[in-house]
């Protein structure tokens, strides 16, 4: 999950979570703000360097975080501050909505499915940062079979919050 949280030149503050994997991967994205004007801005012509956007369409973390640098170069936020959070750290159930043994128990029957083991991920997990250590540790096939292990855990928390 990565999470963004920013404070507007002119006050407020929003935070927008995007629930995905790496940076290239498209995720289910919200956004919370208490303030309309902040809001507005953050929403009206996203852009990134592959143009336009829909913020709250599910989008990918390296689209938000450009649009992000480009309004805070433009002195319309005063502070962005960017996190990224592992299914495989303490108190990510908390971030998601789920008990620490619901997600234990689906991400070990989902690494044994997929065959994965806890360090494969952990090593995967600590590369993604960087788009040059992804292309040499990884190739197309192996980096694609990340994604879908991401894309399953995202809709099991799909799942968790529609059911709730």
């Amino acid at each position: 999950m990565f999470i963004f949280k920013v404070q507007g030149a002119n006050g407020g503050n929003a935070e927008i979570r995007i629930q995905a994997l790496d940076w290239s991967e498209q995720g289910d994205t919200t956004l919370s703000c208490d303030t309309d004007p902040l809001a507005v801005l953050l929403l009206t012509e996203c852009r990134s360097g592959k143009g336009y956007f829909d913020l709250l369409a599910g989008t990918k973390p390296m689209y938000v975080e450009q649009w992000l640098e480009y309004l805070q170069e433009a002195k319309l936020l005063s502070q962005v501050e960017m996190s990224i959070h592992s299914p495989l750290e303490a108190g990510y159930e908390e971030l998601c909505g789920l008990d620490s043994e619901q997600i234990k128990t689906l991400l070990n029957l989902v690494y044994q499915v997929g065959g994965f083991n806890r360090l494969q991920i952990m090593r995967y997990l600590k590369h993604r940062h960087s788009a040059a250590t992804m292309s040499t540790h990884y190739n197309a096939e192996e980096l694609q079979r990340y994604r879908h292990l991401g894309q399953l855990i995202n809709q099991l928390i799909r799942f968790k919050t529609n059911a709730s």
